[in-house]
């Protein structure tokens, strides 16, 4: 349902002006405008997009000497040039993805410079989730039949290799050769792409399919409500299918922390999981979400429920940091690093879980998250996919299908 000004009275007595969200559910902020979506925009771009072969663009991390490019990356770059309007990038983009794929369709998750082919290494389920999301934005956007072709095979390779069968709940794993029931990231859970998915297989009359990608949807939050924290909504960066302990993928797989630490991988689920909302109005995504803007709300100090479970507050949206145990105790890495950082793929990230929960939440936490300024490939990167869902931009590309 739209959030409309005229239904929330305190708006005209608040600081900030009242927004009418441009998506069917939830509510944006006036603060976050076109120009600070396109001034993000600019920065990324200018940063991190290279050129390899004349048609070739890649999204790089220089920050480990050789410049790497990972294919979280490039997915992050398709999804970006696709909603930007920007086809030539989005093309050459695709091009570089092409060229390094492996025997199953998608791309290995790691190159460095300009290296091509099948180097072996295998794909990686978030990037891949973001290229298919992509490919059908351009395709309802452009009108390319190849970028059909390309879905279709995509979508298709998805349902054989990036899921498994956790005593009937399909659980996806973090590779397409890696993961199992026993070892799954869950800010890669994208149940908005997933009755995406499954929108587009209806209109090709394919039944199968997409009883698949529903079936997907709802086991995606059997699993997540298993193991987000039921009163900080914060999630294990890597956990086995029954939200514990993983036995088969290592605690420093990626994202720097244990598996029991909400960390720079974890803090992406808010997006995922808020963009579910407002494009679909899932109620359980509003429960996540809620759970995560109530966390940043409490003050920091311990609370102890009547069940005995003991957990901490964020202290405000100005005091988030960027790590947690999933109580809410705040994580220094064995580095001394996390845990003590302001930075964006956490603010960023709560702001939009807030987009599910209220005018007031969203209007203070976009404010907060209006005025910080990213650094490195990665947070660029986030700052521009979270900024496109906070002005409104992320259109739901099942909402074209013809």
């Amino acid at each position: 349902m739209k959030k409309l000004c005229s239904l929330f009275l305190a708006c005209a007595f608040a600081t900030a002006l009242c927004a009418q969200s441009p998506f069917p559910f939830g509510y944006t902020s006036p603060v976050m405008t076109a120009q600070t979506l396109d001034a993000a925009y600019a920065r990324w771009r200018e940063g991190f997009v290279r050129t390899c072969e004349p048609n070739e663009l890649r999204v790089v991390n220089p920050a480990r000497g050789r410049e790497l490019t990972v294919s979280e990356g490039i997915g992050y770059g398709l999804v970006i040039s696709a909603y930007m309007n920007n086809k030539s990038d989005f093309d050459k983009l695709l091009n570089y993805y092409r060229a390094r794929l492996n025997e199953r369709g998608f791309m290995n998750w790691e190159y460095f410079d300009c290296d091509t082919g099948d180097n072996q290494k295998n794909a990686a389920a978030d990037a891949d989730l973001d290229v298919a999301i992509a490919l059908m934005a351009a395709m309802v956007q452009w009108g390319d039949a190849q970028y059909k072709k390309e879905l279709d095979a995509l979508l298709s390779a998805f349902e054989k290799y990036y899921f498994v069968n956790c005593d009937g709940v399909l659980v996806l794993k973090p590779g397409d050769m890696f993961g199992s029931c026993t070892c799954t990231n869950p800010s890669y859970y994208s149940p908005a792409y997933y009755r995406a998915f499954a929108r587009y297989a209806e209109t090709q009359k394919n039944k199968k399919s997409a009883q698949f990608w529903e079936k997907v949807v709802n086991d995606t939050y059997i699993v997540l409500l298993r193991h987000a924290h039921p009163y900080t909504g914060l999630i294990f960066a890597w956990t086995n299918a029954e939200g514990g302990d993983p036995t088969d993928c290592g605690y420093q797989v990626a994202g720097s922390g244990t598996y029991n630490s909400f960390q720079y991988d974890a803090c992406r689920m808010p997006w995922r999981i808020a963009t579910d909302y407002v494009w679909w109005g899932d109620s359980r995504a509003k429960q996540v979400s809620q759970r995560l803007t109530n966390f940043v709300n409490e003050p920091v100090w311990q609370h102890k429920e009547s069940d005995g479970t003991l957990w901490f507050g964020a202290g405000g949206i100005r005091n988030v940091v960027d790590g947690y145990y999933v109580s809410g105790l705040r994580k220094l890495d064995e580095a001394g690093n996390g845990g003590r950082n302001h930075t964006i793929p956490f603010v960023g990230g709560f702001a939009l879980a807030s987009m599910a929960v209220s005018q007031t939440d969203t209007d203070a936490f976009m404010l907060e998250y209006a005025g910080m300024t990213p650094q490195g490939y990665y947070a660029t990167s986030l700052d521009v996919l979270y900024k496109l869902v906070a002005t409104g931009r992320f259109w739901n590309p099942a909402e074209r299908l013809k």
